[in-house]
Order: C-alpha cells, then structure tokens, then sequence
C-alpha cells in the first residue's frame, strides 16, 4: 500500500478528465505526473483511512497481491484503507519509475515508513502498480506490494555475504557428514528447536542429534536455503530467514520434507555464531514421512 502524505483532495483531481492534446513529449510528462501524484494519494488515503479517495483510483477490476501473497478486490482495498491507524508517520516513496506502453502504465518505486502505535514496527516494501487509461482517465488495474522485511543498513552487505558463506559451508560441512567442520558455527549455549517441535538446549546436544543422524543409513543431507538477512544497525546481531530441506534414501524410495527456518546470529570474539535456530516442517514426500 502506497502511504506518503499528499492531500487526499487531489485523488478526484487527478482522475478529472484531461483537456486538450499536447504534443506527444508533453503528454507523457502529463501522464507521468498524474500517476506519480495518484500513488501519493493513495498514500495519503491509507494514512487517513479516506476509503472514498482509494476508490476513484481503483478500476472496478482491480486485482492486488498483498505482501503474505494473498489476492485482494477493490471493495476489500477500500475496506482496510478504512480501517484506521495503519501508520504513526506518512511514508516516504523513493526510486519511483513509470514507464508507458500506449495507454498503460507500470510503476515500480521502494517504500519506507512506520506502523502504527503500540508496536511502531518499520515497514519496508517494495511495489509494482499497473494503470490503464480510459476514457480519459487514469486508474489502477493490479497492484502487488513485496515486504522486504527488515533489510539491513548497506555499508553491511558485506557482512551478510559473510553469513551467506557461512551457511554454504554448514551445508557442506552436512553433506559430508563432517562434525568437525560442523560444529564450530554454533555457540556453546546455542538452543534449538527441531522441525519435529524437540529441542536442544546447547550445542553438546545438538551434537549428540547429528551423531545420531549421520549414524543413520538413510540420511543423506540437510540444506538451509537463506532468503533474508536483517543485520542490526551495530552490526553484531542478524538473523535468517530462509526454507530447509532434509532428503534421506532407503531401500523403498527416497523422501523429501521441508520447510522454514529462523537462525539467531552473533558476532563476538571468535566472528559470527548461531546461537538458536528454530525449524517448522511444512510438506513431506517420500516412504519416510512422519508428522
């Protein structure tokens, strides 16, 4: 959803029907500017909860994706921007981008802002707009809105490409079956909280689980596949957000299971440790599944 502050008067404004031609230069400046202006308003009308604004953007065909990648209409567009507080500030809107194919235009642009009180959580997403021009007038067809969760400040990329390494070097470390390599990622005092809701309360315990499951002839690998790393402004706390696979081979077949993972990192003296991972089984396939 598009939040930044401009009067929310100028949502009816925008959608007026245009006067005359202009040449063909102008008449995309024209456009550009009462698109951008239309995304403001949108802002603005989820700022205020002025339902009535959001509708004159939205063609009655309207289709979004919300950022869980649920699909929503315009009458439920209209209702949430009427459900008030959904910010304690208006959100700023940068990298905006409006290209046209005759009369449709996509916008893509990075959106920043904070939620409402109690929580005030950061919100940071990223958003593709599809407009078409009829009759005159500008209106939102689609939109799809990506959360990009709690990105880290950029003078840390480097440092998530330090966590990345280390978690391919885990996944080796598993396929090989090597707790020697293993092991050392993870802070004595780590705690876990396996995909079958067990737990182990340090990293001698986790070590004894992968005894055990390297000893196993079916087992063949985990694979930790990272999608999101939010680094602390200090640099010294992340975590990791990503999906896991586990694949065994028996004699009836091999099995597949999987699902998400959170992973708890520090940085202190020895460099970056684990110091808790959680894992939920979402599907199974395979002779070997288990609930």
């Amino acid at each position: 959803m598009r939040w930044i502050g401009l009067g929310v008067g100028v949502a009816a404004a925008l959608l007026a029907t245009r006067g005359h031609a202009a040449e063909p230069a102008d008449e995309r400046a024209a456009d550009r500017r009462i698109i951008m202006e239309g995304e403001r308003a949108w802002c603005m009308a989820f700022v205020t909860g002025d339902g009535a604004a959001l509708a004159r953007l939205l063609d009655d065909s309207f289709r979004g994706v919300a950022p869980s990648g649920s699909f929503y209409d315009k009458a439920e567009a209209v209702d949430d921007v009427s459900q008030t507080p959904h910010q304690s500030t208006p959100n700023s809107i940068d990298d905006i981008t409006v290209r046209f194919y005759d009369d449709t235009a996509i916008v893509q642009a990075h959106e920043r802002g904070i939620g409402p009180s109690p929580e005030q959580t950061p919100e940071d997403l990223i958003f593709t707009d599809t407009w078409i021009k009829r009759d005159g007038r500008w209106r939102i067809v689609a939109a799809e809105d990506v959360d990009r969760g709690s990105p880290s400040p950029p003078n840390l990329a480097p440092v998530e490409r330090e966590i990345r390494a280390l978690r391919a070097a885990s996944n080796r470390a598993i396929a090989a079956h090597d707790l020697k390599a293993f092991l050392p990622l993870f802070a004595e005092d780590a705690g876990f909280v396996f995909s079958n809701a067990t737990t182990a309360a340090d990293r001698k315990a986790l070590e004894a689980v992968f005894v055990r499951d390297f000893a196993d002839p079916a087992f063949v690998t985990y694979i930790r596949s990272p999608q999101r790393i939010s680094i602390a402004e200090n640099g010294v706390r992340a975590v990791e957000h990503g999906v896991w696979t586990a694949i065994k081979q028996s004699p009836a077949g091999e099995t597949r299971y999987g699902g998400d993972y959170a992973a708890h990192w520090v940085r202190d003296d020895a460099g970056w440790r684990i110091h808790g991972e959680l894992y939920v089984k979402l599907r199974c396939t395979g002779p070997l599944c288990t609930p």
